[in-house]
């Protein structure tokens, strides 16, 4: 399947894709540029987006978020805000309008890692580098979700990653308590590529610098893809998490959507607990494993 079978398979055009695939942004008070650090996506009507763990962890380790831990949580003690720019319905706010969808409630899996060293920061290790936010009401009523699968990816298999490569910072300035964004490019990138390694015991083994179940891929993924939804085979459902790549190369790490997928996630229950009630609005894939 080309890229552009793909784009026509997920939606008619690029654009009603950017409701459902978006930047990962954060802000912080004062600053003069509104940061993109990465991709998330929307699994549920209700406003829960997928994304990859450390794409939240951003904000420490590029300097600006000063993380510390608190109670086993992250706590970040700059002021900054993270969240998604989100597209409006030119229908009612008009062409090119987007707003900034603050992230309400923010999980990944794992915990603060001491270091035995003077020198060395605590940093934290991630069970899995999968990572679900929640997202305030959306102003029309519902998100617009991805479909899922919680099959794992075969051997060979062809994938496609979609995310926001590249996709540059954005001027803001002040008007009061207003920020207003200055004119952006925001443009969907495909990358297509085939699974040359699947590792779904990796959480013990630790064959691979991915934490948790992940799988490999010859693709080449550009900066600011991390957290993007990888698509199997079929070109229809998501089946992991762009993780990390190595500049310039065509070889990529997603982390696996499945075992993620059975983790506990806000009030004890797990995404596919959710996806079985049917109370968050997940598209759910029938068949064994979904």
């Amino acid at each position: 399947m080309s890229s552009l079978q793909l784009m026509e398979s997920l939606g008619s055009t690029s654009t009603s894709l950017k409701h459902s695939i978006v930047p990962v942004v954060a802000l912080v008070d004062g600053a003069n540029h509104l940061r993109v650090i990465g991709t998330a996506f929307v699994v549920s009507a209700s406003g829960l987006v997928m994304t990859a763990a450390h794409v939240l962890l951003d904000p420490e380790d590029s300097g600006y978020g000063d993380a510390t831990d608190e109670n086993g949580a992250v706590r970040f003690d700059r002021p900054l805000q993270m969240g998604v720019l989100l597209p409006l319905p030119s229908s009612l706010y008009g062409r090119g309008a987007v707003r900034f969808a603050p992230f309400k409630d923010r999980k990944f899996w794992g915990g603060w890692r001491r270091s035995p060293l003077f020198h060395e920061r605590d940093r934290v290790d991630f069970d899995t580098d999968v990572a679900i936010c929640r997202l305030p009401p959306h102003p029309s009523g519902a998100y617009q979700p991805l479909n899922m699968s919680l099959r794992s990816v075969a051997m060979s298999e062809q994938v496609f990653a979609v995310g926001y490569a590249e996709m540059a910072d954005i001027p803001v300035r002040y008007e009061g308590d207003t920020v207003v964004l200055s004119h952006f490019t925001q443009d969907l990138f495909v990358s297509v590529g085939t699974t040359t390694a699947v590792h779904n015991d990796n959480a013990q083994t630790r064959s691979v610098s991915t934490p948790g179940p992940c799988f490999e891929f010859d693709a080449k993924i550009p900066g600011k893809m991390s957290g993007a939804p990888i698509l199997g085979g079929d070109g229809a459902v998501i089946r992991g998490v762009v993780s990390r790549s190595f500049s310039g190369e065509r070889h990529a790490f997603g982390a696996s959507l499945g075992p993620a997928a059975h983790l506990p996630l806000f009030d004890n229950k797990s995404l596919r607990d959710l996806m079985l009630e049917g109370t968050e609005g997940i598209p759910t894939i029938e068949g064994p494993g979904f």
